[in-house]
């Protein structure tokens, strides 16, 4: 199961703070104060992916001095955490001493972090780029780049519900809690376990994020051909 608790985060999380980065982007190109973090893709893409790694350095130190040594909750070290228990499960990588797994476990989470930012960074640099040199680039690529954003588009705006279903208040705290907007993709146990994923969910929300993709592209498209025909201009 560890193989889709990483997606599901990045997916999660990706859709809140891509936008985020794409603003800062933005504001990097407009205002002198912010000039510092866009000088360059690398120092962008690698300033984003520490602060990946430091985020969860900081969560798992917080959680360290406020639970041990009674007992440390893995959990809390996020999805990541998630994905990375339940791999070195699958890999059956046993550490009987509490305080080596959960260093191993949250070394590996930064890791993780990191390469999630800087491959967001990446996507929001690129987003930005294309953007603001659109008329510059050749149409027909143009077009195909399109149907790009409007996959990430629709990937955050489906993901931004999705963030919401999961933040609602809980009713129970020992029920099997769905999550998942259109379809439930995860559902929470009780007390006793029992969560995991639903794959009729997650491939119904797959499909419903890449439908909604292909038609925000082709109407993008469509009315990108129908203003070029409006100021007389051919492809």
């Amino acid at each position: 199961m560890w193989a889709l608790y990483l997606p599901s985060h990045i997916w999660l999380y990706g859709s809140l703070f891509l936008p985020f980065m794409i603003l800062v982007r933005w504001g990097g190109a407009n205002w002198r104060g912010l000039r510092w973090l866009t000088r360059g893709r690398k120092r962008w893409i690698l300033i984003w992916g520490s602060y990946g790694s430091v985020k969860v350095i900081a969560l798992a130190t917080l959680l360290w001095a406020r639970y041990f040594p009674e007992d440390v909750p893995f959990d809390l070290l996020g999805w990541t955490g998630l994905a990375v228990r339940s791999a070195l499960f699958a890999l059956h990588v046993r550490i009987d001493s509490l305080s080596a797994a959960y260093l191993l476990v949250a070394s590996l989470s930064a890791i993780a972090e990191a390469a999630i930012h800087c491959w967001l960074a990446a996507i929001a640099w690129w987003v930005f780029e294309w953007t603001t040199q659109e008329t510059s680039t050749h149409r027909g690529r143009v077009a195909t780049q399109r149907y790009g954003v409007a996959l990430l588009l629709s990937a955050c705006l489906i993901g931004i519900a999705n963030n919401l279903n999961f933040w609602r208040p809980v009713a129970c705290y020992d029920c099997f809690r769905p999550h998942g907007v259109p379809f439930t993709f995860f559902h929470e146990g009780g007390f006793a376990g029992g969560e995991g994923f639903v794959w009729s969910g997650v491939i119904g929300d797959s499909l419903v994020v890449f439908l909604f993709a292909v038609v925000l592209g082709r109407v993008w498209n469509w009315l990108f051909q129908k203003r070029l025909i409006v100021h007389g201009i051919t492809l």
